[in-house]
Parts: C-alpha cells; sequence; structure tokens
C-alpha cells in the first residue's frame, strides 16, 4: 500500500475532508465509545471525532507510515485522545476492543476488501458498530481504473509488467454478502453519485500526483509528471469537463 506524504495531503484534501464532514454531521455518539479510525491519514477527521468522545476514547490506524506520522504531530486535542498507529487494515493488530469502527474514503484502497472487514469484525465487541463510507464500483471508469488504462500504453508498459491494481471497487450489490460473510450485517446501505470540481486542470493535477503514488513510485522521477498529466488528460472524457470528478460512494452502517 502507498506510503502518501501527510503533508501533501493535507495540502490537497478539501475533497476528501468535505465528504466526510458530511458523515460526521450524521455520526450518533454518546461520548463514551472507544472508537477505531482506519485509515485515518492526517489524523483531521480523527480528532474530529475525539472531541465528541469526552468519556471515551479513539485511536486513528493507517498503513501510510508518513500519514501516521504526519497525524501524531499534532498531538491530543481532546481527552479522548487520538492515539495513531501505523497498521494494514488487513491485519488489525486489535482484538474485540471497539464499540465502533468507522473509516472515511480509505477502504477503497484496500485490495483485499474481505480482508480489512474480517478485521473491523474481529475488532469490534459483540453488538458493536461500524460505520463505512468508501468509493464503489460504477458503469463508469474510475480515476483509478484510468491509472491501470494509462498503464498499459506503450510508453509505461514496461514500469508496470508485475503491477497489480492497489484498489477495490466493490459491486454495491455485491458489498452486503461480502459484509455478512466476514461477520458483519447491514443496518443501512447507501449508494450515491458524487462530484467534486477542483476548478481547474492545474489543482485537479495537484491532487492525482498526491492520490496516485501508488503508481507513479514504481517511476523514474523525471518521468513521473508525464504520467499524471496522461492520466488527467484521460480522465477528463471520463469525467466531461477539464478539473472535475466523478464518483460513486457506497455508505454503509453495519453490526457484529
Amino acid at each position: 500500500m502507498a506510503d502518501w506524504s501527510g503533508r501533501d495531503y493535507s495540502r490537497v484534501s478539501s475533497l476528501q475532508r468535505s465528504v466526510a464532514a458530511e458523515t460526521l454531521a450524521e455520526l450518533v455518539v454518546d461520548g463514551g465509545e472507544w472508537v477505531l479510525d482506519i485509515g485515518c491519514g492526517d489524523g483531521f477527521l480523527t480528532r474530529e471525532v475525539a472531541a465528541r468522545l469526552p468519556r471515551g476514547y479513539i485511536v486513528g490506524v493507517d498503513a501510510s507510515p508518513r500519514m501516521v506520522a504526519a497525524a501524531g504531530q499534532t498531538g491530543a486535542t481532546a481527552p479522548a485522545g487520538p492515539v495513531f498507529v501505523c497498521a494494514d487494515a488487513r491485519r488489525l493488530p486489535f482484538g474485540p476492543s471497539f464499540d465502533m469502527v468507522i473509516s472515511f474514503n480509505a477502504l477503497h484502497w484496500v485490495p483485499r476488501l474481505g480482508e480489512a472487514l474480517r478485521g473491523i469484525a474481529a475488532a469490534v465487541r459483540p453488538g458493536g458498530k461500524a460505520l463505512i463510507q468508501m468509493v464503489c464500483g460504477s458503469a463508469r471508469p474510475s480515476i483509478e481504473s484510468t491509472a491501470m488504462q494509462v498503464t498499459r500504453g506503450q510508453r509505461w508498459a514496461p514500469y508496470f509488467a508485475a503491477f497489480s491494481a492497489p484498489f477495490s471497487h466493490p459491486d454495491p450489490a455485491d458489498f452486503r454478502e461480502l459484509a455478512q460473510d466476514c461477520g458483519l450485517q447491514i443496518d443501512a446501505l447507501a449508494v450515491r453519485e458524487r462530484e467534486w470540481d477542483f476548478e481547474s486542470t492545474d489543482q485537479f493535477t495537484a491532487w492525482c500526483t498526491v492520490g496516485c503514488t501508488a503508481w507513479t513510485d514504481l517511476l523514474p522521477e523525471f518521468e513521473r509528471a508525464a504520467f499524471i498529466d496522461e492520466l488527467v488528460s484521460t480522465y477528463q472524457s471520463v469525467a466531461g469537463r477539464p478539473g472535475l470528478f466523478r464518483f460513486m460512494q457506497l455508505r454503509a452502517e453495519l453490526h457484529t
């Protein structure tokens, strides 16, 4: 999994924070829960939840050491923590310790999603809850599948000969069965088409540069900007105009 720069992510993460803020507005807690935030990134949203837990606690985990380092630099902002841990969502180092697991805009970066869902089920206490928000499958190509298309071009294919897709976009119709097989029951499932206007090709390019390191880390440094430029150009025909990002979002409320 990619080791994203926490500093760079903070600079371009307005989309992720805006989308997650909508879900946070609907997050119901009584203030005493122990919460696990999977894919905490730079810790911004983890700290937002911590402020709602005066009698509880929250742990944020991310597979990216640089993300965890950036999150830890800010320090605790509430009695609830947070504490940040570097861990792969597919191999969580926790037993059934949490009342709730949350994950906003992160699990689509887990290639084997079922392993992460089983880990969530194992980390939640009996009767505990989970709230997952992630990009899901769609008839329209995603920015990630477009990146895979670009890798097959003559210029790039030699760099990606043994490369496999570093993401998972589940079909919403299959997600319920997958969750159940992993020990989670779905209470509510919604799918929504979203779009975000970066307002310019330059801003969209900056966002892709940070978010596509799973691809560009395999390239010589002098080729990376050209790869991102081709990705942005190719994706423009998918989105319909420059600077527009479109995606399908799955939101699931679950319990063990």
